[in-house]
């Protein structure tokens, strides 16, 4: 039983590398430009898909399951309907940036153009509505700055 369940492990682990290798594959060809040595959680969400907003995501960032990116919004456009296209509502189009050594939690979503800067930490079911300094801590619905990590760990050399 042992050996059983340690070759479906090895199966389903060669699986999600292949499914996050062609993930990143699919994500770059539309694109994205995604660093070296990032993890996108599963089901993670990176809209490539409007153009011409873009997304780059740094080196060494960690984005959990469920997270959302988005570089478009059609909340002023009065939803898929466009209720309000002819009262001034548009589609709002943003670039995100994401530095390096980023955390994204669990259940985030960064709305479009927002800029995330190096070592920021993003708690769970945050609401990125704004820039996010470098080495900031950031919660809640909308993200406020609660502290930052050279307050909490020593990141640089000394």
């Amino acid at each position: 039983m042992k050996y059983l369940i340690k070759v479906l492990f090895f199966f389903y682990s060669q699986i999600s590398k292949m499914q996050q290798y062609f993930l990143f594959k699919y994500y770059r060809k539309s694109g994205a430009i995604i660093g070296k040595n990032t993890y996108l959680g599963p089901n993670v969400y990176l809209d490539v898909s409007h153009k011409p907003g873009k997304i780059v995501i740094g080196d060494n960032c960690y984005v959990t399951r469920n997270s959302s990116i988005l570089v478009h919004s059609d909340a002023f456009l009065g939803g898929p309907l466009q209720k309000w296209k002819g009262k001034g509502g548009e589609r709002l189009i943003g670039n995100i940036i994401i530095g390096d050594n980023v955390f994204i939690g669990f259940h985030c979503v960064v709305l479009p153009g927002v800029s995330i800067g190096d070592n920021a930490v993003i708690g769970a079911m945050t609401l990125v509505n704004k820039d996010v300094p470098m080495n900031a801590i950031v919660v809640g619905v909308p993200g406020k700055i609660v502290g930052y990590i050279t307050d909490k760990v020593s990141i640089y050399n000394e």
